[in-house]
C-alpha cells in the first residue's frame, strides 16, 4: 500500500466526490477524503479501505487555516501525487433574489477555497517536479446561464485562476487540467426534467480517472464532459 500514488479529493462526501473515491480506491491508490459530514465520510473510507488501499480523513472547511493546515500536512507525509479540486456548492436563483450572504458563500467555497488549497499543496508538487491538479469546473465556468450569476462567477473566476497557474506549473514541472462537466445527476439538480440525459457521477468519475492515468501523454489544459458518454 505504501507504494501506491495517493489523491486527494476535497468534497468527498456525496455526488461526484464519493465516486471518485471509490473510483481511485478500486484502481489501487490510497485516498485522502475531504468534507464537512463526518458521519458519510467515515462509511466512504471504510467503502476504500475494503479495496485494500490507504484510507485518510480529514474534516472541516477549506476556507479555514486550521484544515488546509491539516491536508498539506497529510498530503505532504502520504507524498501527494494528484489534488482534485472538487468541492462546490450551487444555487439557481434570480441575481436580486439572491442575498450577499448567498454570493459570499458561492465565492468563497467554489473559488476562494481551491486557491487556498492549492496554494498549500502546490510545494509539495513543485518539490517532486511533478503532480496533477484537478479542478471540477462546470460549462457554467465557460457560458453564461440564466439563473447562475454568482455560480457562473465562480466557476469562471476558477477558470482563470486555473489559466494563470499554468505559468507556475509549468516551471515546476506540474500539470493542471480543468474539467468542465455538464449537468450531473446528483442533488445539485433535482428537479430537472431530464435526469435521464444527465451525466452520472460514475461515469464521469471514470472519465476523470482516465484523465488522470493518461494525462503525462495529454498536451491539453481543459476538457469538455457535456453530456452522457454510455
Amino acid at each position: 500500500m505504501k507504494n501506491n500514488k495517493t489523491v486527494l479529493i476535497t468534497g468527498s462526501s456525496k455526488g461526484l466526490g464519493e465516486a471518485l473515491s471509490l473510483t481511485f480506491a478500486r484502481n489501487k491508490y490510497n485516498v485522502i477524503l475531504h468534507g464537512r459530514d463526518a458521519t458519510r465520510l467515515e462509511k466512504i473510507k471504510n467503502q476504500v479501505l475494503n479495496e485494500g488501499v490507504m484510507c485518510d480523513v480529514v474534516t472541516g472547511n477549506l476556507l479555514l487555516d486550521d484544515t488546509l493546515a491539516k491536508l498539506a500536512e497529510l498530503s505532504n507525509s502520504r507524498d501527494l501525487d494528484i489534488l482534485i479540486n472538487n468541492a462546490a456548492v450551487y444555487a439557481r436563483k434570480p441575481f436580486d433574489k439572491t442575498s450577499a450572504d448567498e454570493i459570499r458563500n458561492i465565492i468563497s467555497v467554489n473559488l476562494v477555497a481551491p486557491m487556498l488549497l492549492t496554494r498549500s499543496i502546490f510545494p509539495i508538487f513543485e518539490r517532486k517536479k511533478e503532480g496533477l491538479i484537478l479542478n471540477i469546473n462546470s460549462f457554467a465556468g465557460k457560458n453564461p446561464s440564466d439563473g447562475e450569476s454568482a455560480y457562473c462567477a465562480s466557476k469562471h473566476g476558477l477558470r482563470g485562476f486555473a489559466g494563470s497557474l499554468q505559468f507556475d506549473a509549468n516551471r515546476a514541472g506540474v500539470r493542471v487540467v480543468d474539467i468542465y462537466i455538464g449537468a450531473m445527476n446528483t442533488g445539485m439538480i433535482e428537479g430537472r426534467k431530464d435526469l435521464d440525459k444527465c451525466i452520472m457521477p460514475s461515469e464521469a468519475a471514470a472519465f476523470i480517472f482516465h484523465v488522470s492515468a493518461e494525462y503525462k501523454s495529454m498536451r491539453i489544459s481543459e476538457i469538455d464532459l457535456l453530456r452522457r458518454i454510455y
